[in-house]
């Protein structure tokens, strides 16, 4: 017995199949229409007598009738929907064999009632038609057996029973070669079933196995968005219709800001979860003949295309409609139970006034939504030739990065001496240079860069253990109890799951005393997420780690994580030391750290002092460490040594002298 689509253990192929065998049935029905009326004008003509002239009269005015309305649902069934006959498909299913059975009916009843024992050529057109009838059903209602067996039923035993009436040889011996027939029609009908239903899956499995190919060769399978082979068919046909119709297009490049925090923080579950969020917002926002598309990972893009007017009118309307994507993802997200903010970075490049090429489109925006980063994120920008050639320059750059760390070439660390207010060196911290083809590249160009790129995690180890390095070949000839080494540790160095462990090791391998090594850490590195930094903090601070707070003052300074942190040093940001002599507002905020700093029991170091004034001024105000070129530029490590050396024989011989 066949599963209906209400049963509620139907399968998706069996639900299908079901709708595939009413729809084939519908189809069919007109044609078996035509035979029965043909058959009915056939039998009323061959078989009309004086005598039987009323019941063929009747029984023919019945079959139109059953005629019409078998006709009425060929008429309804077609002019829905296919959602409507898939809603409806249970109500389908019950005319089908609501027809059917009348229509079985009425050649059974042909059977009995216009019979006619006397008349030979009267039983041999009944049962030439009523068998033709029935090999006929088997056709027509193939998609469903128990339709078929049905209309054989009622076709026929009402013959077989008129012939058992008559009770004679010859009507005996015909009634059971009617129920032979059945029996062998019914069985026949069945096989016939098998074969339609076995085509009927295998033509539907071979059409979802290449709707399942098409899909996953141009689709991405989790947001189910075009992918990039076609978007690049998409592409090609805006630009070919921009050409055509002298109208503008725009791609758009979005990228998210920090979606890598959402996976290392609340799992890639959650993190696809966010990725076919951005997706639905995205095709909610677009219209039909735009394209959302997913390049992977967290890239996505957005092809308006036919928007018309001149170019101003083009830029302005593109630059709302990518505002409304920007404001739209920024919209708080549920993720299974937790509310998550993420941001976008948007580049553009038109069509075709930037380029007709597909490739040079693409780079474009990217190059776009770099900028986008770089100017802050969560931000739109327009690609602009300036832009490319800065992209070069970057790709140059990392490029000979990767090179460097490679090989361990270029890259130094260059020590920078800090000053106790009695002008003796109690530290220094390790800034890192980078020289390439012979000239140095500023930090400000290339850590971005690692940052970026991802070399910023190998660089920041080859920075620890270089620091380590180095606070071994100092503590063999100076007193590391009234010595620290500062080392800068970037933030996504630092939210590393395995950084404790990267640090330890350093220090165990090279031996180094407790409290030589200090780590200083950015504000906004802190502030996102204190729990984890406070943990981290403790784990190293229980080994002789020391913390403090680079450039103080320009980012949260918020005194309540400042009490919950395990922190040893406030570090003064330049930018406040610098006018102290000329800005009130620069000098009330120095003041007013270095006394955050003794109430809070910290030590406090001023960076960027240059001249003797400003050291003047910071001694009165209660600061009592310093570093900047009054008294040191950075020095590259064998001079920072031999400064150390002359510095301490200094000291040794006044206190002999003393």
């Amino acid at each position: 017995m066949h599963i209906r689509p209400r049963d509620e253990t139907s399968s998706t192929l069996q639900q299908r199949l079901f709708l595939e065998r009413l729809k084939q049935y519908y189809q069919s029905l007109s044609l078996s229409i035509v035979a029965v009326l043909l058959n009915t004008v056939i039998i009323a003509w061959g078989l009309w007598t004086p005598d039987n002239s009323r019941t063929i009269f009747v029984w023919f005015g019945v079959t139109i009738v059953v005629s019409v309305y078998r006709l009425s649902t060929i008429f309804r069934y077609r002019h829905q929907s296919d959602e409507e006959r898939e809603r409806f498909a249970s109500r389908w299913y019950v005319e089908m064999l609501a027809g059917a059975g009348l229509s079985g009916l009425i050649w059974g009843s042909a059977g009995y009632l216009l019979f006619d024992l006397s008349d030979v050529g009267n039983q041999a057109l009944l049962a030439f038609v009523i068998a033709g009838m029935c090999a006929g059903s088997i056709v027509s209602l193939s998609a469903f057996v128990e339709a078929a067996a049905s209309f054989l039923a009622l076709s026929l035993l009402p013959f077989f029973v008129r012939l058992l009436v008559e009770w004679t040889t010859e009507t005996n011996l015909m009634a059971a070669m009617v129920l032979l027939y059945l029996i062998m029609m019914i069985a026949f009908a069945r096989r016939v079933n098998i074969t339609v239903v076995d085509g009927l899956e295998m033509t539907y499995l071979r059409s979802e196995a290449e709707q399942t190919i098409e899909r996953q060769a141009l689709y991405d399978e989790l947001t189910g968005l075009p992918n990039r082979r076609l978007l690049q068919d998409r592409l090609s046909q805006a630009i070919a219709r921009c050409r055509r119709q002298n109208s503008q297009a725009a791609l758009m490049f979005l990228d998210l800001d920090f979606f890598k925090r959402v996976n290392d923080t609340l799992g890639h579950s959650a993190g696809d979860q966010m990725l076919i969020e951005v997706a639905r917002r995205m095709k909610s926002l677009l219209r039909e003949e735009d394209t959302a598309a997913r390049l992977g990972g967290d890239e996505f893009i957005a092809l308006l295309t036919d928007i018309r007017g001149d170019m101003e009118h083009a830029v302005s309307a593109i630059r709302r409609r990518g505002e409304e994507l920007r404001v739209a993802i920024e919209q708080p997200m549920d993720l299974s139970g937790t509310e998550v903010h993420i941001t976008v970075s948007i580049g553009v490049s038109l069509l075709p006034a930037d380029s007709d090429n597909i490739d040079d489109l693409l780079k474009h925006a990217d190059t776009a939504m770099y900028r986008a980063k770089d100017d802050g994120r969560n931000t739109l920008r327009f690609f602009v030739a300036d832009m490319q050639k800065a992209l070069l320059r970057r790709m140059e750059v990392e490029k000979k990065l990767r090179v460097a760390l490679d090989g361990g070439q270029g890259l130094q660390l260059v020590l920078q001496p800090q000053y106790t207010d009695d002008d003796k060196i109690c530290g220094a911290e390790c800034l890192l240079r980078w020289e390439c083809d012979g000239e140095f590249v500023s930090p400000a160009t290339f850590i971005p860069v690692a940052e970026d790129c991802g070399l910023i995690y190998r660089l920041g180890d080859w920075v620890i253990d270089e620091a380590c390095r180095i606070g071994a070949l100092i503590c063999a000839e100076h007193d590391p109890g009234a010595f620290s080494l500062a080392c800068n540790v970037s933030p996504r160095q630092f939210r590393q799951k395995d950084f404790s462990d990267k640090v330890l090791t350093a220090i165990d391998e090279h031996n180094l005393p407790r409290g030589l090594i200090e780590l200083e850490l950015t504000e906004s590195l802190l502030i996102d997420d204190v729990d984890d930094s406070v943990e981290k903090m403790h784990r190293l601070r229980e080994r002789g780690l020391r913390f403090s707070i680079d450039d103080f003052g320009t980012g949260y300074s918020s005194l309540s994580y400042l009490k919950s942190l395990p922190l040893d040093t406030l570090k003064i940001d330049q930018s406040f030391v610098r006018d102290v002599l000329t800005d009130p507002g620069d000098a009330s905020i120095v003041k007013a750290i270095i006394s955050m700093a003794i109430t809070l029991d910290l030590e406090v170091i001023a960076e960027g002092v240059e001249t003797r004034e400003v050291h003047d001024f910071l001694v009165q105000a209660g600061c009592p460490r310093f570093q900047g070129y009054l008294y040191s530029k950075p020095l590259p490590v064998e001079e920072f040594r031999a400064l150390l050396r002359t510095a301490t024989a200094h000291t040794t011989a006044r206190q002999t002298l003393a």
